[in-house]
């Protein structure tokens, strides 16, 4: 029956597919194949046979389901008799298996023809695959098929899974199935599965597919990259080698491909390799390798990695260089930062490979740290002053040590930083009617060159006190009025600015100075630099009869009491109150209070525990702070009412409570050798809160302050002079305050000869006698070399110098000290005025230095410098005087040393003492019309006796006083204005009139001044009036020009082989043996002795200089007296005059003769007048009637710096000396210059010359002169006599006759003085200074013919 039906099928296929086997021709060529079947799916029964026959124009094949295999029997293909291009399927026996789609399609295109055929089989309702069993491919689609196909078009299908178990029914959404195509099914629903399948039921029977095993492939590639990650730069010949790396999901298959220039030449070597990255991800990696790399490799490299559905790229650029190489780009010299703000500087260079970097500043490699990092780029992260400076940057090749390098200077700018901001401050009170000073310091970089200034009332502004809570501004005002706009405000008196030192920063310090403070204000001032900008705002409250003390007073520290005292006048305040400012005490938020802030009683606590004390013009509040705390800190207010207007006026103290600290000795003494009588000086600095009191031990023995123990800064510094064998021990620096004590010990040795054993000291003193003998032939053989090559008396530029045995003249500059940090002083506040002196080297220039004094007043010094074109050895001499001064240190009577300026970028300046007087000679010639032996105490009216012996005492007290002193430092003695203090009625020099006493004073003040050279083994060498300088109150200094002077000029200078000397003030020893020493100093002593006796003459009037005036002074011929001289002063001079340099006074026994002198003239029998010489005397009273005293004039009446209270013997006569003192008697006879007449002549003298010539009068001036001095009627007319033609033959033939008979003012002396003399005197401006004078006779002329 079967086969019978499966005929009848046949059969009706072959009928129904008659029509379709009609003429090829009616087919185009385009259409598809033509199938016998025109429906597109049929539906036969199992074992049924299927014929299927298609047609067409060309060649036909057909395409059977996917289930089929060609090679079963069942399946035949046929050619069709009838027509050339046709092919019959024939299906036999056919199964459910047999379900699927039939395909006749052109062998040569894709023209097709398709009928899907079920075979229904209720035995096996799903059709099998022919690869069993299946698997399902889970990718990134949103649905999966699971293509359990039907046999049957109307079966119910379900969907199982395992592991784990599911079952899914299609629910015609998300969820179907499709007989020909499968179940579709979201891919979310089984990617967790293991296996699937479908199930059906027919007739009860359950029917299951085929198992699908679920596999889920991945396709995302999360990141596709190449190492290196950015450029690649190679040299030709070196090797590349490439990586691409691929990152995907896990299940994902990834193919690389590569493209680069060289690809058509197959020099690239490929490898690929998959690892795992942990449980999610895979890491493909290719790599592609270049052995040796030519230019023609360089180019771009592409990476594709690609995967199911996915690709990506990646390129990186490949250099091959010819060689290697280095080139630095163009960088700043100058780099510019910001205080505390980052920095990064970058290096700009070009360079293969990559090199090595170092940087360095200024000199020193630097190494990277918290805030500093290095590379390719120098970044600080927060900028300080101390990282500026010279940065450098090394490159370094690593292949062909190629270095390159770049310089630049790193500028830290700073905003302007104001001091006065970083202390405490509080609403500061000040008394009406007072003068006060408010200051600005500024640092900033660059230096601000001005400050402005602004002012407001203090009543226009608020307060905010949480402002001051955060360290803020506490102030606003709604507009500032500048410093100019002073109306309502207080009177401005001074606004200036300064630029001082202070802590080794240069700051600029304005200044406003408040004339009366009359009312309450605010002061702000601005400074702006290109950094940023800097405030300060002062409140300046005023207050009339308050005041507020501390007690005690100090630095008030934890559970210790104090008591604040407020203090009013009881006739104008009442009802005084204590209260602390605190702004939480209202209990609300207070944002600005109105000014001035103790007005605002709701910020103030009113505080108890007062008392008050009342006298007749006071009235005291105090408040009493028992067992104080650090809360006790803040502002006390007092407030006190006004009588008579009511209104309240207040006071704030701030208070400070400190947190106590131990004492703790920072700087500690060291240990010590030193020499007997050198000096020991050690520091011990204690810091500790309250400050620690110091107390020195020597051997557990409490050290007291005795002579040459000196005990300075709060027993800080201890200073040992004159050290002595005893002063050895150990010295130990005890500091104590409430917390306790801590202590620091150091031991001084001194070295010095102890009594020795007879074989020791025998073997010294011969050890002592060798070396002697060994040094005096040392010295004759380097004298015997110097003078060979006669270069010794260039030491010419100077003339103040160490003594040679001391320390050799060519190792002076370089053995001397100079202690920049406490002599140099900046070029910036040094104001260069008008000059003092010129020479061919050098000059000395007055000047106005800023701060030199350690303050910030302006004080006029002078300056010595060198001129344009100096050489190095004028250089080095100047030096060589800077580090003399320094070594001598200071002293009353000499001009010292102030500063210095040796740094470069400037020229070499020497900072002295100015004296505005002028040098001594010109003083004393322009003060001949005013000279008078003696005074009498009425000359002043209004003052006896008494008065003035006890102002002349006070005054000599004061000279006394500054000791001669070996201090290598000015700021450790007294100065000038400490000893003159308080005594600034003195009269000018110009205006008073000159005395003998004067004379003495001089001579004394010098030799003070010369014995302290020679205590610093120092020879002056050019010891003369003309070096000689005029202080204010009589105060003479000894100077020395060196440099500024021009010896080539000067007449007093004499050619003597190549050098020009001051022959008239050397000693035959050194004229002839070119020796300088101490004693020969003792001689120019003497020449400048009779200097100022004779008022400023030139010695050796009338003497003409030459080699027989040399050989005469060799002789024992010797000037001589002044015209104004004593008997005890010309022996001096004599004595000073010795040919033998041993048989001179010292400068000791000098001060101590002219001392006694300078005694006895004050004290002797309370008689104010000195002895004059005889003729004098005998002239006076012959001329003029007056009967003269014989006793010594008294200097009690003179102003001017005299010792009364020296330790001389005044007992003892003028002309005596003390017991075992070098000095002899007066010689019985003296050979004497006599003055020869000469030529008169007037001698013409350049500008720039100072000069103390003495030169002859030209004969016209000089009879001028004389009918001028017969009109003249001086007082002292009569001291000097005329003299005959005979007294002048007898005085020749009688050596002796110049000091036993009186003496004779030689007409020599009446000079005419060259005009440069008196334009040096008119350089300085003020004309109250300077003495302007008639250069008149000042004593009567000889009759003797000229």
């Amino acid at each position: 029956m079967e086969l019978a039906a499966g005929a009848g099928l046949f059969l009706a296929l072959c009928f129904a597919a008659e029509p379709c086997l009609g003429d090829s021709g009616s087919f185009s060529s385009s259409d598809p194949p033509s199938l016998s079947i025109q429906k597109h799916m049929i539906t036969i029964a199992a074992n049924d046979t299927l014929q299927i026959t298609c047609s067409g124009e060309r060649a036909l094949d057909w395409l059977l389901p996917n289930n089929q295999t060609s090679i079963e029997n069942r399946i035949v293909l046929t050619e069709c008799a009838s027509d050339t291009y046709c092919k019959m399927l024939t299906l036999t026996e056919a199964i459910g298996n047999d379900t699927g789609s039939y395909k006749c399609f052109y062998q040569d295109n894709l023209a097709s023809s398709s009928i899907y055929v079920y075979v229904q089989d209720y035995r096996s309702p799903f059709v099998m695959s022919a690869s069993e069993p299946g698997a399902v491919y889970i990718t990134g689609n949103k649905t999966v098929v699971i293509p359990c196909l039907g046999s049957s078009s109307n079966l119910n299908i379900s969907l199982h899974s395992k592991y784990p178990e599911k079952t899914f029914v299609p629910d015609g959404k998300s969820v179907t199935w499709d007989n020909q195509k499968g179940f579709t099914i979201p891919t979310n629903m089984i990617s967790d599965v293991g296996i699937v399948f479908c199930k059906t039921k027919i007739d009860g029977e359950s029917y299951q597919s085929v198992m699908y095993v679920v596999v889920v492939l991945g396709y995302k590639i999360h990141e596709l990259s190449m190492s290196p990650l950015h450029q690649v730069e190679l040299a030709a010949g070196e090797k590349l080698s490439l990586n691409c790396t691929a990152r995907t999901e896990l299940n994902v298959r990834i193919e690389f491909q590569w493209d680069f220039p060289s690809k058509q030449k197959m020099n690239a070597a490929f490898k690929e390799g998959m690892t795992a990255l942990g449980s999610e991800m895979k890491k493909f990696v290719s790599t592609l390798t270049i052995e040796h790399v030519t230019l023609s490799d360089g180019g771009l490299y592409i990476c594709t990695a690609t995967s199911s559905q996915m690709t990506r790229k990646h390129k990186i650029n490949v250099i091959v260089h010819e060689k290697p190489f280095l080139f630095l780009g163009k960088m700043p010299l100058l780099v510019e930062t910001i205080l505390r703000e980052p920095a990064k500087v970058p290096v700009i260079f070009k360079a293969y490979p990559l090199p090595e970097a170092k940087w360095y500043k200024n000199g020193e490699a630097i190494v990277a740290n918290r805030t500093v990092k290095l590379g390719y780029s120098l970044i600080i992260t927060e900028m300080s002053e101390k990282d500026a400076g010279n940065y450098t940057v090394v490159l370094t090749n690593p292949i062909n040590q190629q270095r390159e390098k770049h310089t630049f200077h790193l500028v830290v700018n700073v905003p302007p930083q104001i001091g006065e901001n970083a202390l405490l401050s509080s609403v500061d009170s000040y008394k009406y009617g007072s003068t006060q000073t408010l200051t600005c310091t500024v640092y900033a970089v660059p230096r601000v060159s001005h400050i402005q200034w602004y002012w407001q009332l203090e009543e226009e502004c608020t307060f905010n006190p949480h402002q001051a809570g955060m360290g803020n501004n506490p102030y606003a005002c709604k507009k500032w009025k500048t410093i100019a706009d002073r109306r309502g405000g207080n009177q401005i008196e001074i606004l200036k600015d300064q630029f001082v030192a202070i802590a080794g920063k240069m700051k600029t310090v304005s200044s406003l100075t408040v004339q009366a403070a009359n009312v309450s204000t605010l002061y702000r001032c601005v400074a702006n630099n290109k950094a940023g900008e800097g405030e300060r705002i002062i409140s300046f409250h005023v207050t009339r009869g308050l005041e507020i003390s501390l007690q005690p007073q100090g630095q008030p520290t934890k559970k210790h009491n104090v008591t604040l005292q407020c203090t009013a006048g009881k006739h104008t305040y009442e009802s005084l109150t204590w209260f602390k400012f605190s702004p939480r005490v209202s209990g609300t938020r207070l944002d600005r209070l109105p000014m001035p802030v103790c007005k605002n009683l709701e910020a103030l606590q009113k505080l108890n525990g007062t008392t008050v004390k009342a006298n007749r013009e006071t009235v005291t509040l105090s408040l009493f702070l028992h067992n104080i705390t650090l809360q006790d800190s803040g502002e006390y207010v007092c407030i006190a009412l006004d009588r008579k207007s009511k209104t309240r006026h207040c006071l704030v103290k701030h208070l400070t409570v400190y947190e106590p600290v131990a004492p703790a000795i920072t700087g500690h003494p060291q240990n010590q050798t030193t020499n007997i009588g050198e000096t020991i000086e050690v520091v011990c600095t204690a810091s500790g809160i309250p400050s620690p009191h110091i107390t020195w031990f020597k051997n557990n023995n409490s050290l007291i302050e005795d002579s040459g123990i000196v005990l300075k800064d709060g027993n800080q510094r201890l200073t040992i002079r004159r050290v002595r064998k005893e002063d050895e021990g150990l010295y130990m620096c005890h500091a104590c305050n409430v917390l306790g004590c801590t202590k620091a010990a150091a031991f001084f040795e001194v070295e010095g000869t102890d009594e020795k054993t007879n074989l020791e000291l025998i073997i010294l003193v011969g050890t002592a006698i060798i070396a002697m003998f060994f040094w005096v032939l040392l010295v004759i053989i380097l004298r015997t070399v110097k003078r060979a090559n006669g270069g010794e008396l260039k030491t010419g530029y100077l003339s103040i110098i160490m003594d040679p045995d001391e320390v050799p003249m060519d190792e002076q500059c370089e053995r001397l000290a100079y202690d920049a940090n406490r002599w140099e002083f900046p070029r910036d506040r040094l104001k260069l005025g008008k000059p003092l002196g010129r020479g061919a080297f050098g000059q000395v220039i007055e000047a106005d230095a800023f701060g030199i004094d350690k303050t910030t007043t302006c004080s006029t010094v002078a300056v010595k410098m060198l001129k344009e074109g100096a050489t190095h050895s004028e250089h080095r001499a100047l030096m060589s005087e800077l580090k003399i001064l320094i070594h001598i240190g200071h002293h009353l009577n000499v001009v010292n040393l102030l500063g210095a300026c040796t740094k470069p970028g400037g020229p070499l300046m020497v900072i002295v003492e100015y004296c505005k007087f002028g040098n001594l000679s010109v003083y004393l010639r322009s003060k001949r019309n005013d000279f008078v032996p003696y005074k009498s105490n009425n000359i002043r009216s209004g003052r006896g006796h008494s008065d003035f012996s006890a102002d002349l005492k006070k005054r000599l007290d004061s000279i006394a006083s500054s000791q001669s002193s070996a201090s290598s430092g000015f700021g450790e003695e007294r100065s000038l204005s400490e000893v003159e203090e308080g005594e600034r009625t003195s009269e000018d020099p110009c205006k008073a009139s000159l005395s003998l006493e004067d004379l003495i004073c001089y001579s004394f003040q010098v030799a003070r001044g010369m014995e302290f050279l020679a205590s610093r083994k120092c020879i002056h060498r050019d010891l003369a009036a003309r070096n000689i300088l005029l202080s204010e109150n009589n105060v003479v200094k000894i100077c020395d020009f060196g440099l500024a002077r021009d010896i080539y000029k000067d007449p007093d200078y004499v050619r003597k082989g190549d050098a020009r000397l001051p022959l008239k003030w050397m000693a035959p020893e050194t004229i002839f043996d070119r020796v300088y020493t101490i004693q020969s100093d003792v001689w120019s002593f003497g020449v400048l002795l009779w200097e100022i006796f004779s008022l400023g003459a030139s010695p050796y009037p009338g003497v003409k200089i030459d080699e027989d005036f040399c050989r005469r002074l060799k002789e024992g011929t010797r000037m001589r007296p002044p015209d104004y001289t004593t008997p005890e002063m010309y022996q001096t001079m004599l004595d000073c005059w010795h040919g033998e340099p041993k048989q001179r006074p010292t400068f000791s026994d000098l001060v101590e003769s002219l001392g006694n002198l300078l005694q006895a003239n004050v004290h002797k029998d309370g008689k104010d007048y000195v002895v004059l010489p005889q003729v004098m005397l005998l002239h006076t009273e012959e001329d003029s009637g007056l009967s003269l005293p014989t006793s010594p004039v008294s200097c009690k009446e003179e102003e001017e710096v005299c010792d009364s209270q020296f330790p001389y013997d005044s007992t003892s006569q003028t002309s005596q000396h003390r017991t075992g003192s070098k000095r002899s008697s007066r010689p019985v006879s003296v050979k004497t210059f006599e003055s020869v007449p000469v030529e008169p002549t007037i001698k013409v003298v350049q500008d720039e010359n100072q000069t103390d010539s003495g030169m002859i009068l030209a004969s016209e001036e000089l009879k001028a002169l004389e009918e001028k001095a017969k009109e003249l009627a001086l007082p002292f007319s009569g001291l000097i006599s005329s003299k005959s033609h005979e007294s002048v033959m007898s005085e020749a033939s009688n050596p002796t006759s110049g000091y036993q008979s009186g003496y004779h003012s030689d007409d020599m002396d009446i000079t005419i003085y060259p005009s440069e003399e008196t334009e040096l005197l008119m350089l300085r401006d003020d004309a109250s200074q300077t003495c302007f004078v008639a250069y008149g006779p000042a004593i009567s002329l000889s009759s003797q013919s000229v």
